[in-house]
């Protein structure tokens, strides 16, 4: 998996950490999309799973550019929070083939 072990680290805050309105979805997104591609790597229904990753792009890719800029804007504040995993969760939107400005 391209984001490590992000299932434990991403579903609660640190303590202290500001949560914006939203992060909570986007952590839990972050958390299916990886195990998702865990499943597509290694596990016997890959083709289920990858079409679980096509349907979240689909339906991702009906964001407005205003609703890809608020997504972009609290990956990055996610990202910044998970220095071990922003590469990865910063991709996120690329390897979804979404183009959020």
């Amino acid at each position: 998996m391209r984001g490590g072990n992000i299932t434990s680290s991403l579903l609660v805050p640190a303590e202290g950490e500001v949560v914006l309105q939203g992060e909570e979805v986007v952590r839990a997104l972050l958390v299916a999309v990886a195990s998702l591609e865990d499943l597509v790597k290694v596990g016997r229904d890959s083709q289920m799973a990858l079409n679980a990753l096509e349907e979240i792009a689909f339906e991702l890719g009906k964001m407005d550019s205003r609703e890809g800029r608020r997504f972009t804007e609290v990956l990055e504040h996610v990202a910044a929070a998970e220095p071990d995993r922003a590469v990865w969760i910063e991709d996120v939107p690329s390897a979804l083939g979404l183009e959020c400005t």
